[in-house]
């Protein structure tokens, strides 16, 4: 298993048309989206994910009103303030909000840690969005791909399972 931030960010994007390749493969040979979130459950059994939290320093999380509530509850302030000190407005959804963002990564991130980690929206909650549950890999696989470089969980979980369905790269 690979965890050094640095060797899976180059060989991520060394890897990136082995993986549109790959994703041609499974479309092609239909394979079952149960084994891919059993490898991924499996590598993230072994992940200490505050050893790198890039998800927080890379992704735009949108957050609904609930999602809002439990943050101001969390922080002990009202929702407006949430609204307006740690959000922003969606730029591909003007009535949506997402979590404020910098060079450092969301708002929220401090020591690589969430400092409202009980309260996290659903996205944070359920990233690397590779466990099982109802959603289908399909177009999700190409999403998922991009975060190769970046995501040690997701890097080790799609080389896993192209060894576990036998691909072979061209």
């Amino acid at each position: 298993m690979v965890t050094d931030l640095v060797q899976i960010q180059r060989e991520g994007a060394a890897k990136s048309a082995e993986n549109r390749e790959f994703r041609r493969y499974l479309a092609e040979h239909h394979q079952r989206v149960e084994a891919f979130q059993a490898v991924a459950t499996e590598v993230q059994a072994h992940i200490d994910c505050t050893q790198c939290a890039n998800c927080c320093r890379y992704s735009i999380v949108s957050v609904r009103a609930a999602e809002v509530a439990r943050i101001a509850a969390c922080l002990g302030i009202d929702e407006e303030a949430v609204v307006r000190q740690f959000t922003t407005r969606d730029a591909e959804s003007p009535r949506a909000r997402t979590l404020l963002s910098g060079k450092r990564g969301c708002v929220f991130l401090k020591d690589n840690r969430c400092s409202i980690y009980p309260a996290r929206p659903e996205a944070c909650r359920n990233f690397p969005h590779a466990a099982p549950g109802t959603h289908s890999l399909g177009a999700r696989l190409e999403s998922l791909c991009r975060w190769v470089p970046l995501c040690p969980v997701l890097y080790n979980a799609i080389e896993g399972y192209k060894h576990l369905v036998g691909y072979r790269g061209r």
